[in-house]
């Protein structure tokens, strides 16, 4: 197991103000990511919880012009080309998925998750999170069938407006390309170095690393172990990483791993709820079939506006800098989401 946790802690000194001009010490960390190496910044900044809006006024007014919506759906939604997908759409259980009529990919689209305009994040169930994973997996399978030049999977969800999401009905845009996404590829590269260098696989070692250390593992349901990155992605927001264990391609997920996956899941919306976030982004980046070097694994992190100001989660060190700042410890989330997995 060659996995290097590696920071740099670093100090500042200042006379503060709120201790009467009294020197003080500050710290904050340079972390690097022990898969790509990237480089990112740590510091351990209490920000009070987000306040919840009210969304009232938003939903209504949405569900108004809501093309995902069941009563419209199928005057509004796109369709495939009978010599793709004969159906026109795939439908598993109440999820929906159409091609996106906005593509970032050869073979973009997107899953409606639910029949309902609205959901809190409470009101994910395993069922409804299952439905849109299968919709998405039979979607892959068939893209590989049409066009087998295609080996790049993803999965995003950009859920209400302050993440990215254009609607509000919950949806996640399913990604499928000859050509990955940039970090997509980043993580896929790193992973086979990883294995080539190592003869063993970065995400098991990382996974046993984690858990003897201890500060960094959140838990396990079945077959996906969940951990709280050592580099977040997330300036004020928690971050968490789920893995598929010994499971290289979305293509290959079981029915029992997609249990796992939603009822991990389910937890980890109930933690982000409970901490009055009620907006996120997920991604899942899946390896290529029969590659060793790579498991299928999700990111989840909270998106959300900070008082007084309403503080945006973006600023000029990652939108300019092309480095991610965060303003929580991952340990101290860690800390805080495992008790949802006990």
């Amino acid at each position: 197991m060659t996995i290097d946790l590696k920071k740099i802690k670093q100090q500042i000194r200042i006379l503060d103000p709120r201790q009467e001009f009294k020197e003080a010490t500050f710290e904050y960390e340079i972390r690097y990511d022990p898969l790509t190496s990237r480089q990112g910044r740590v510091i351990s900044y209490r920000f009070s919880l987000p306040e919840v809006p009210d969304l009232t006024e938003m939903i209504e007014n949405t569900q108004k012009i809501c093309p995902f919506c069941p009563e419209v759906i199928d005057k509004f939604a796109a369709r495939f080309p009978k010599d793709f997908i004969p159906e026109g759409m795939i439908r598993e259980g109440d999820a929906t998925l159409v091609p996106n009529l906005m593509p970032y990919s050869k073979y973009g689209a997107v899953v409606v998750l639910s029949k309902r305009h609205y959901l809190r994040m409470k009101d994910f169930t395993e069922e409804i999170i299952i439905n849109a994973l299968r919709a998405c997996q039979e979607y892959f399978k068939q893209v590989k069938s049409f066009d087998p030049k295609v080996k790049y999977f993803s999965i995003g969800w950009n859920y209400m407006p302050i993440a990215g999401g254009s609607i509000v009905h919950p949806h996640m845009q399913v990604e499928a390309d000859e050509y990955p996404f940039m970090y997509h590829r980043d993580i896929l590269q790193a992973s086979e170095e990883y294995y080539k260098k190592n003869s063993s696989i970065f995400w098991e070692d990382l996974i046993a690393k984690e858990k003897e250390i201890g500060e960094r593992y959140v838990g396990e349901t079945g077959n996906v172990t969940w951990l709280a990155p050592f580099l977040p992605r997330g300036k004020i927001m928690p971050d968490i990483m789920g893995i598929f264990r010994d499971v290289d391609s979305i293509l290959n997920i079981s029915e029992s791993d997609l249990l796992d996956f939603a009822n991990g899941l389910c937890r980890v919306l109930h933690y982000l709820s409970d901490q009055n976030f009620y907006s996120l982004n997920i991604a899942i980046y899946s390896g290529i079939t029969m590659e060793d070097s790579f498991w299928t694994n999700a990111r989840i992190v909270a998106r959300g506006l900070f008082p007084p100001a309403n503080v945006s989660d973006h600023d000029h060190i990652q939108r300019f800098n092309d480095e991610f700042c965060a303003c929580r410890l991952p340990e101290e989330i860690c800390s805080e989401a495992k008790v949802y997995f006990n």
